[in-house]
């Protein structure tokens, strides 16, 4: 566990909150040295820029408890750092994420604000959006939760399970983040109302004001739906993350509930996949394999890594296949069905992580 930066911290915070009684006024940072991972001078890998990411948005959150709002420089240098790896190498930013999922017991503030930015710039890039919009988008998905830091800790950490007055006072955190982050001279609008509109639908059912769908700014629908899939296959509290392709599933529900414009949840399952990547899948061969990579044009096709023959004995090398293009053997594969990784006894981070390592 000592390239999980974010973990010691967490873990810390939730033992603070156990035991004092002033747990929901924010405390000091805690300086206590972590072990992060090991980063190589000039290293350019999907690790190291997470790992980078990571540190500087926990900087941010740090200072967003003391009441300073982040830098535009400093908000900027992530955004670009992350926007410069997805332009490069998509597949491995996306194959990093998946990891994070699997690695990581409990999702943080900083990691959601990291993981929304980063898909968040993913569905920016293949919509289309210029480099303006992308840096605009960058800077509002990492900062959309920044409201968060003005409330009570303890009722932060439970957000999922909350009700009544507990829900109303959460739905704040979008006016509070507004707040905050106005202080800062020069903050983008876009930016702004990126932290305003983020949990706006087009149906109207959204909070804080309920605005309609032609009335949300397009960027903020963006890091809505992409705030909304991450908190699905996240897990938070007593609540267990959801299996990718199940949230895709619920990302078509929403669409059609009118949540979400249609064209929208298309945009963003043409960015992710059907079957993301880390989905646990049965081929029609009867073999195992683990999703590595999309096919935008053919979702239903991904990239896998085929690791069990259709016995269930394990390869002892991995299969890389592209189910998009003839196999050297002329056997066609196809994904029969999606498998829960825990209910098959998988560690799918393992074959993510080989994968990298491979590509690195």
């Amino acid at each position: 566990g000592s390239d999980l930066p974010s973990e010691h911290s967490a873990t810390t915070q939730h033992a603070a909150s156990q035991q004092s009684p002033s747990a929901d006024v924010p405390a000091p940072p805690d300086h206590t040295p972590e072990r992060t991972p090991e980063v190589k001078p000039h290293d350019h890998s999907a690790t190291a820029i997470y790992a980078q990411a990571q540190e500087a948005v926990e900087r941010i959150f740090e200072d967003l408890e003391r009441g300073i709002p982040p830098s535009l420089e400093a908000t900027k240098a992530i955004v670009s750092n992350v926007l410069d790896q997805v332009l490069n190498d998509r597949a491995a930013m996306a194959t990093q994420l998946a990891i994070q999922k699997i690695k990581q017991f409990d999702r943080s503030l900083t990691t959601h604000a990291l993981d929304t930015c980063i898909l968040s710039l993913v569905v920016a890039v293949e919509s289309g959006l210029d480099h303006t919009a992308q840096e605009q988008i960058g800077m509002g998905a990492l900062l959309h939760d920044a409201g968060y830091v003005r409330l009570p800790r303890n009722l932060v950490r439970k957000r999922e399970e909350c009700s009544g007055q507990d829900k109303t006072l959460l739905e704040q955190h979008c006016k509070l983040g507004v707040a905050l982050l106005s202080e800062q001279p020069g903050m983008h609008e876009a930016v702004l109302r990126i932290v305003r509109e983020h949990h706006e639908r087009a149906n109207g059912s959204g909070f804080p004001v309920k605005l309609g769908n032609d009335q949300i700014f397009h960027l903020a629908q963006i890091v809505g739906i992409v705030d909304f899939y991450d908190g699905m296959v996240s897990r938070r509290g007593t609540r267990q993350a959801m299996i990718p392709h199940d949230a895709v599933r619920q990302l078509f529900l929403a669409g059609e509930q009118g949540l979400f414009e249609k064209s929208l949840v298309e945009l963003l399952i043409r960015s992710i996949g059907v079957y993301p990547v880390g989905s646990l899948v049965r081929l029609n061969t009867g073999e195992q394999a683990v999703v590595i990579g999309v096919n935008p044009q053919q979702r239903l096709k991904p990239m896998v890594k085929v690791t069990t023959d259709p016995q269930g004995g394990s390869y002892a090398t991995p299969i890389d296949i592209d189910l998009a293009t003839p196999s050297s053997d002329h056997t066609i594969r196809t994904v029969l069905r999606v498998l829960d990784p825990s209910k098959e006894r998988v560690n799918i981070g393992i074959h993510l992580d080989q994968g990298l390592s491979r590509a690195a």
